[in-house]
């Protein structure tokens, strides 16, 4: 036990030691990012006429021994603000719709990796795209980025390559509906694990300085997210510069599926509360957007030093979220109905005797 209290401790120190350092460097930044716009001040205003929809999806799924199953809900909630008050609150396909069950056999554990994420996205774009026609909102925001990861990406021999196109089909419909109603789109990471405004920082910024800082600084940014250095630089209230989603979306995995809007996604942090880490978002348009987005993304956040996401999101989600206890209930009615057959017998992990 000895031996296991000393290395905590050496993790511990080893922590702290790296969130100084990181706070040393956010505090340099601080003080070139003001001459170089690195960040930005974000006007907080009272929401008088807008119309918005938040879009999230929930998930539970199970591995048998025959078969797996993912089942699937996604909400779209929409939020109508007029003369500065909230006035209507609906719900697309309803405020607790039935989920949907997915039935998947045969599948490699990658592919079934694949399949929990594709599942979840093409339930949310789904909604979204029937809530834009539906309410013809102002904004549309996702639970998550724009785009799909790009490690949702199957090969073209997977199982499930086929759902991966469809997924993108999707999201190619969502983009020209929302462009065609004349709709901002955009995505609220809320812990994205990137280090894009790193690989900015020093591209652009730590390029053109002379400063004894700035070897130790490049060293930093190499191991460090990005919220984790935002956490220190952004005050309560301030989004970083703009920067594109890729440095060269041509050659990128997920948005060279996108080759009229790929150029267009951007993203920029933004700090919405004191002592939460800032969100990044997502966006498809041009820069000067991001001034009027994170206006309404800060207002529409919720009033806590602790935690700052748009409300229509945290609502969406108290909608749609499932609990892996409901895939369980559908294990034990599918059981029900067919007996104890091979197929549906639990893993081995799940049935040890011992």
């Amino acid at each position: 036990m000895d031996r296991i209290d000393k290395k905590i401790k050496e993790i511990a120190k080893k922590i702290v030691d790296s969130e100084v350092k990181r706070k040393k460097i956010a505090y340099f930044l601080r003080e070139i990012g003001d001459k170089m716009g690195i960040f930005n001040e974000v006007e907080k205003i009272a929401i008088k006429n807008l119309k918005v929809v938040g879009v999230d999806g929930g998930i539970a799924k199970k591995s048998l021994h025959g078969f797996d199953f993912i089942v699937t809900r996604a909400v779209a909630t929409y939020f109508r603000y007029s003369k500065g008050r909230l006035t209507s609150v609906n719900y697309f396909p309803s405020k607790s719709p039935i989920p949907a069950i997915k039935i998947l056999e045969a599948l490699s554990d990658l592919d079934w990796s694949y399949s929990i994420s594709i599942s979840r996205q093409m339930a949310e774009i789904s909604v979204a795209i029937a809530a834009v026609k539906k309410f013809k909102p102002d904004l549309l925001l996702l639970d998550g980025s724009v785009v799909p990861h790009y490690t949702d990406r199957p090969s073209r021999s997977s199982a499930i390559y086929e759902a991966y196109v469809e997924l993108i089909n999707l999201y190619k419909e969502l983009f020209d509906t929302t462009t065609a109603y004349g709709i901002i789109i955009a995505g609220v990471i809320e812990d994205s694990r990137g280090n894009r405004f790193g690989e900015i920082i020093e591209e652009k910024v730590l390029s053109e300085i002379k400063n004894p800082l700035v070897n130790e600084v490049k060293k930093m940014i190499y191991k460090t997210r990005d919220t984790n250095l935002l956490f220190w630089a952004l005050k309560k209230g301030e989004r970083s510069l703009v920067f594109d989603y890729a440095r060269e979306p041509e050659s990128h995995p997920i948005l060279r599926e996108f080759p009229e809007y790929m150029k267009r996604i951007k993203s920029f942090y933004l700090k919405t509360s004191r002592f939460d880490r800032p969100i990044r978002v997502d966006f498809i348009g041009e820069d000067f957007i991001a001034d009027r987005l994170s206006s309404i993304i800060f207002s529409l956040s919720c009033y806590h030093d602790g935690y700052g996401l748009p409300s229509v999101l945290i609502e969406a989600d108290n909608a749609a979220k499932l609990k892996e206890d409901d895939a369980e209930l559908i294990y034990n009615a599918i059981l029900s109905e067919t007996g104890m057959l091979p197929s549906v017998l639990r893993m081995r992990r799940e049935n040890r005797p011992f």
